[in-house]
């Protein structure tokens, strides 16, 4: 199911929040952009340029905060880059990044399993797999 900005507010007013204009851009844009990997500045960037929305970028911050505080929406670190967001939401997946040219990569959490349970086992540890990215290099690099 696809999660829409009016989801995403009346989310964000369940909390207790007002819904300004501001904070509805920052809904509609993670909304439409469910797929991508959304930077704070990103979402700044789309509400200024697609919306015409004038906007700070302390409301945007502020915003996808308050969108994680409610577990609506998660972010990742994919290197030495921003965070990027995703709908919680949305399929749960992990990232592995090149350290040489930058590609992304999706896998799935459950893919992560066997590792997460060893690592478990071994020293009593409940990972967090969805939050950094791996790095190596993609198959491209790797052969160069």
């Amino acid at each position: 199911m696809h999660v829409t900005a009016d989801d995403l507010t009346s989310t964000l007013r369940a909390a207790g929040l007002r819904i300004t204009a501001p904070r509805r851009a920052v809904c509609e844009i993670v909304a439409a952009h469910h797929d991508d990997h959304l930077t704070a500045a990103t979402v700044l960037e789309h509400a200024r340029r697609d919306l015409d929305v004038r906007i700070d970028r302390a409301t945007v911050y502020r915003t996808l905060e308050a969108l994680e505080d409610v577990g609506i929406l998660r972010h990742a670190h994919l290197g030495h880059g921003p965070a990027v967001y995703h709908l919680t939401e949305e399929h749960r997946h992990h990232h592995v990044v090149c350290e040489r040219c930058g590609a992304t990569t999706a896998i799935p959490v459950g893919e992560f399993d066997a590792f997460v349970e060893t690592i478990a086992a071994r020293t009593g540890f409940v990972l967090d797999v969805e939050h950094f990215a791996i790095s190596g290099l993609c198959p491209s690099c790797a052969h160069r």
